[in-house]
């Protein structure tokens, strides 16, 4: 199995430059939606969840803040971790931190009512491997939840035609293959969609290369106009009595199933 990114990628263009955050709704109702998702499947307030890939997650201290789940987070990069950790102090959250591999890890299997990661397995050439890791640790009964960015809608073509570099760290997935997927790893009530009304990112890191002709003003103020449209749209469709969430225009992928439960296991 190769794998598309490396700890130096995380740690030079998302946990090095990034400062400790909550979650905030405002220019990301993706974040939002999959805080509902989650809602919908845990059920009782003391759920067991597992983030994997959760250097710097912002969702793992909210759903442990607000909602009293027993959160674990697990990452390979440090700089990564000791952000998660920031982020949980800074939402006033307990939740526990592991720094290691996850094809190494530590944990124990099937302990968990609920594993998601949010854009991970788009970093590895075998998914099938990747998502088998998640389901470890899933209980019987319990629910898998995992998350790719649409790079087949407008999010994806912006970052194919200016951040090439980063557009090669990622595996294009759609909703067919995952749900195919997750059927094929014996799981239950598998649906997809998709998350998130508009949100178009611009990035100010190396790795849009895309950007280098362009005037140095609009380099500079581009991330940040798109910053205030994707607050303003985002507004605009949650004030709506529904959620319009297309192909083109979301910009997150989602996938759940449930692991069948002991008894399905041994049911003729």
């Amino acid at each position: 199995m190769k794998r598309l990114t490396d700890v130096g990628y995380w740690d030079k263009h998302w946990w090095g430059p990034a400062s400790p955050q909550r979650l905030r709704f405002l220019y990301r109702d993706v974040d939002l939606e999959f805080v509902r998702l989650i809602r919908k499947l845990a059920g009782r307030a003391d759920c067991r969840t597992l983030e994997a890939g959760a250097g710097g997650s912002r969702i793992l201290p909210y759903l442990a803040r607000k909602y009293g789940y027993q959160t674990v987070g697990t990452d390979f990069s440090h700089l990564g971790c000791r952000l998660l950790q920031a982020n949980f102090a800074l939402a006033d959250a307990t939740g526990g931190v592991i720094c290691e591999d996850l094809f190494a890890s530590s944990l124990r299997p099937e302990i968990f009512d609920l594993v998601f990661s949010f854009g991970l397995i788009e970093h590895f050439d075998d998914t099938r491997a990747v998502v088998s890791e998640h389901l470890r640790w899933v209980r019987p009964g319990g629910w898998l939840v995992l998350t790719v960015p649409n790079l087949e809608g407008w999010n994806g073509r912006l970052m194919k035609k200016l951040a090439p570099p980063h557009w090669s760290r990622h595996k294009v997935l759609s909703r067919r293959q995952l749900a195919d997927m997750l059927k094929s790893l014996g799981l239950e009530r598998v649906r997809t969609g998709c998350l998130g009304s508009f949100y178009l990112q611009i990035g100010t890191d190396a790795g849009w290369t895309g950007l280098e002709q362009w005037p140095r003003l609009a380099r500079k103020l581009a991330p940040h106009l798109l910053r205030v449209a994707n607050g303003l749209l985002s507004l605009f469709f949650r004030l709506l009595p529904v959620r319009p969430h297309f192909q083109m225009t979301s910009p997150t992928l989602f996938a759940v199933g449930r692991k069948q439960s002991t008894d399905n296991r041994s049911s003729p």
